[in-house]
């Protein structure tokens, strides 16, 4: 496959992911839905550092190489962690001004859509190649060094995800 069209799927699968988040994000939940997101958001990364939360992205982002059913993970994801961002919006006052896509134009949050549109564009592409019964000999390397490349750009942005929600934390006094 050209890298043209490799970019093309790449930023149509990023923009999916940011449009999906986009609809979690401004989704109705009541306030008893989310007060209990909030909770378990909250328990689930209680105590959880850098490589914590390098490894739920990457658990996640592995899935989303699967062939076909990467997508709908993928886009599963953005909407459930758009869904999130709700909960805490409605459960945090001091959010509530807070647009959503703000959450993404951070420096991990780039690195994530960027991460998870690779992920789902190559879980096309490996559909496509299942599809035209090339099998998996020519998509395999490259199916490897995206990983890699996904490795690598959710690490570095773990890091600077937990140190500015530490920094953030220390600041209002979570």
């Amino acid at each position: 496959m050209s890298r043209k069209r490799r970019l093309i799927l790449l930023a149509l699968a990023s923009l999916a992911f940011v449009a999906f988040f986009n609809i979690g994000a401004n989704s109705e939940i009541g306030e008893q839905e989310a007060k209990s997101i909030t909770e378990q958001f909250r328990e689930m990364v209680k105590d959880i550092d850098a490589y914590g939360i390098f490894l739920n992205n990457f658990r996640i982002a592995l899935a989303m190489f699967i062939p076909a059913l990467g997508v709908a993970i993928g886009l599963f994801s953005a909407y459930s962690t758009g869904l999130v961002f709700k909960a805490l919006v409605v459960t945090t006052p001091e959010l509530a001004g807070l647009p959503p896509l703000l959450v993404l134009a951070t420096p991990f949050g780039i690195m994530e859509v960027i991460s998870y549109g690779i992920a789902m564009s190559q879980s096309g592409i490996l559909l496509h190649s299942i599809l035209k019964k090339e099998g998996f000999r020519p998509v395999i390397i490259p199916t490897l060094i995206q990983i890699g490349i996904v490795s690598a750009l959710l690490l570095a942005g773990a890091f600077i995800e937990y140190y500015m929600i530490r920094t953030a934390m220390e600041r209002v006094q979570l």
